[in-house]
């Protein structure tokens, strides 16, 4: 049961930490479109973006890594604000110069933005709020909406001005983040109930640990789609218009399912986070197969992307709900480590597979892959 606080259902708190996430979200959704288009016309090669992009990843893993400690130490709200900050000098130092350090710190600020950013507001959410799932549900819906309209409106402003300019409108929302963030309520640091180490690790217990594989689950398909999914699709002869249709229905269904998954109760938690997973992994793999025919790979792709859009949702719910009140932002880091490991290790995994077999199969083995701990799990149980 978690201990009543003042502000505990206040909208005033729900509407500060959804507008810092719409906000965030739409700074990064621009970044995600003007960055890699401002490093082409550059100079990069395509190969080049891609391993500096993996930097963001390599940040945003070890950002995590360290945040349960630091939430001991520091309050929820200026992590938020951090994160704001970084992600506009992120964006700031890429348009100041192109050279490759510039590139770098790009990415690696971003990283350490994104890290900061969703362990900050996902506890923040559920401590002062009384449903988990419900607080987490919102602020991914909020950003959700940052995410759509980033990149749409990256899109006209790189046509009619030039990526930097683009940038320099994410510096902007980075730097607006800073603005809810203060507004927000500023609750004390976690404050654990036992020394360190007198009891097991946070992400071994059972409840952690399963919201810990469903952040995985919902980091590999993220990752999958920002890069072999298009790929798979322009293999299958899709046109260009037929692609976009596919992603951004797949992202529709993600939101919806990380919208939805908010009505869910606390004590079902477990049985959909399952479902989730089968469900996120089993979709991947029947697109891998049938990206050939259009209509049928991206039904599965939707699929894939509700099953996603839940874990998100109810995966940092149920780490919350496995642990005692001062131990939940060290569960909600645990899980979102877990999920930066997976859009690190996913993209090389398929990477690695492609050289024995085709990307499509390759991308149905690892949603196999993504399906198989629970599945296996229940035959023991059985």
């Amino acid at each position: 049961m978690k201990p009543e606080l003042p502000c505990q259902g206040s909208r005033f708190e729900e509407l500060f930490s959804g507008g810092g996430a719409a906000l965030f979200s739409f700074a990064m959704g621009l970044s995600a479109v003007a960055a890699p288009l401002l490093a082409l016309s550059a100079g990069y090669d395509a190969g080049q973006v891609g391993v500096y992009v993996a930097g963001s990843a390599f940040a945003q893993l070890a950002t995590r890594s360290f945040m349960g400690s630091l939430m001991r130490r520091i309050a929820d709200k200026y992590f938020v604000t951090l994160a704001g900050v970084a992600m506009a000098f992120s964006c700031a130092v890429f348009v100041e110069s192109t050279a490759w350090w510039a590139f770098l710190l790009s990415q690696v600020f971003q990283g350490i933005a994104r890290g900061l950013f969703w362990t900050g507001t996902q506890t923040h959410a559920v401590r002062t709020s009384r449903s988990s799932v419900g607080a987490i549900a919102k602020v991914n819906l909020a950003s959700g909406i940052g995410l759509i309209t980033g990149p749409v409106i990256a899109g006209p402003i790189v046509d009619h001005w030039s990526a930097a300019t683009a940038l320099t409108v994410a510096t902007v929302a980075g730097l607006a983040v800073v603005l809810p963030a203060a507004l927000m309520v500023r609750l004390p640091p976690m404050r654990p109930t036992r020394p360190d180490g007198a009891s097991r690790a946070v992400w071994r217990r059972p409840g952690v640990g399963m919201a810990s594989w469903a952040g995985a689950s919902a980091g590999a398909w993220r990752s999958l789609m920002n890069s072999y999914v298009p790929i798979i699709l322009d293999q299958a002869r899709q046109s260009s218009s037929v692609i976009g249709v596919v992603v951004g229905v797949a992202n529709a269904t993600s939101i919806a399912g990380g919208a939805g998954a908010g009505w869910i109760r606390e004590a079902r938690l477990r049985s959909w986070l399952v479902g989730g997973i089968l469900v996120t992994g089993l979709g991947l793999t029947l697109f891998g197969l049938l990206a050939g025919q259009a209509l049928v790979a991206g039904a599965a792709l939707a699929l894939s992307g509700a099953g996603a859009g839940l874990l998100q949702t109810v995966g940092p719910a149920l780490a919350t709900e496995a642990v005692s009140p001062d131990e939940r932002g060290e569960a909600i880091a645990s899980a979102g480590t877990f999920r930066a490991a997976a859009l690190l290790a996913a993209p090389l995994s398929v990477a690695a597979l492609i050289t024995v077999t085709t990307v499509p199969v390759a991308v149905a083995i690892a949603g196999a892959a993504m399906a198989l701990p629970p599945l296996l799990n229940r035959r023991r149980s059985a």
